[in-house]
């Protein structure tokens, strides 16, 4: 083996802020430095650190919010707004994006808006084409104002609701088949958050809410809360809220003009939960969900659970109070 060589001070190289390999093992690294000076790669992150991917992905979230943005060619732009004009299938200029201050400001060249769009960073977020009305496709010269660009059809439409096929049946107060009572079923997680929004309100995209009549019902397994509703008292509270039902017997609506069905109409809400019980009764609350139950959902105790049988018995009851109240 080799002995090791001490070099004085005074000879070592101090270039650039880089030492020379060390004299013992030529190929490690010294002071986080490759043996040519370059610096290793940092991880952040869980992965390697990259200048070029961190660039890329700034310039990409600044490409979406402008073409985000744009307004068709037929649409009369607001006084001082600086948004991009788009054709009808949302197709704008390369160098008018180049020329915007969101994208300008990071200095992008054409070239790089090029590679960007083919790069798996962008995930086929972008296209981007020879523009249709371009002269002499084939010339080798063509710059960014012969293309366009735009971006992907999937994200630039805004999703489609969800449509139901079903065939529904309207119901009024005088309905042969009106169910007396009807119930939506939820978690220990969301009912909060329904109490605390006034009511049973649609997610988006979904066109109506479904509830279940409680004749012959089986509750399901997975839900913990079960918000009961006098369907004929709700109709009789407020004409404008209308209700249908399927083929297959729910009874569905499109709430009211927020899409919501309001906790004036709740006749009683139960937690599956026998220890916990009546959460909300005829506009008052009872009882709230305890801490340690919200943000999961949690199967319900012996007697209350697939079979039924617990649940059965408090379906009768809010019946038999629903009964009571309709005779007064």
């Amino acid at each position: 083996m080799a002995a090791a060589v001490l070099q004085p001070l005074q000879g070592l190289s101090l270039n650039g802020g880089i030492m020379d390999p060390s004299p013992i093992s030529p190929n490690a690294s010294r002071h986080g430095r490759g043996k040519h000076g370059g610096s290793v790669a940092k991880k952040t992150r869980g992965r390697g650190y990259s200048v070029v991917d961190e660039r890329d992905v700034l310039v990409s979230k600044a490409l979406s919010f402008v073409l985000k943005r744009t307004v068709d060619e037929n649409e009369e732009q607001e006084e001082g707004a600086e948004k991009l004009v788009a054709d009808s299938e949302g197709w704008v200029d390369c160098d008018d994006i180049l020329e915007n201050p969101q994208i300008s400001s990071l200095q992008v060249t054409f070239p790089e808006l090029q590679s960007l769009v083919a790069s798996p960073t962008s995930k086929s977020r972008f296209a981007i084409r020879l523009d249709p009305t371009t002269e002499n496709s084939e010339d080798e010269d063509l710059d960014a104002s012969d293309y366009q660009i735009r971006l992907s059809p999937s994200l630039r439409e805004p999703p489609t609701p969800t449509t139901t096929s079903a065939v529904l049946t309207p119901l009024t107060a005088d309905s042969e088949d009106l169910p007396d009572l009807i119930v939506y079923e939820t978690s220990y997680a969301n009912y909060p958050l329904i109490l605390a929004s006034g009511g049973i309100k649609r997610a988006g995209g979904q066109v109506q809410l479904s509830f279940s009549p409680t004749e012959g019902m089986v509750p399901s397994s997975d839900a913990d809360v079960s918000i009961y509703i006098n369907l004929k008292s709700a109709m009789a509270a407020d004409s404008s809220i209308t209700w249908s039902i399927t083929e297959s017997g729910n009874v569905v609506t499109e709430g009211d003009k927020i899409g919501a069905v309001g906790k004036q109409f709740w006749k009683k809400v139960v937690a599956r939960r026998a220890d916990i019980g009546v959460l909300f009764e005829d506009g008052v609350v009872r009882k709230e969900v305890p801490v340690g139950l919200r943000g999961k959902g949690v199967k319900g105790k012996k007697g209350m659970g697939k079979g039924g049988k617990g649940m059965g018995r408090v379906i009768k009851e809010v019946k038999a109070g629903s009964d009571e109240e309709s005779s007064e």
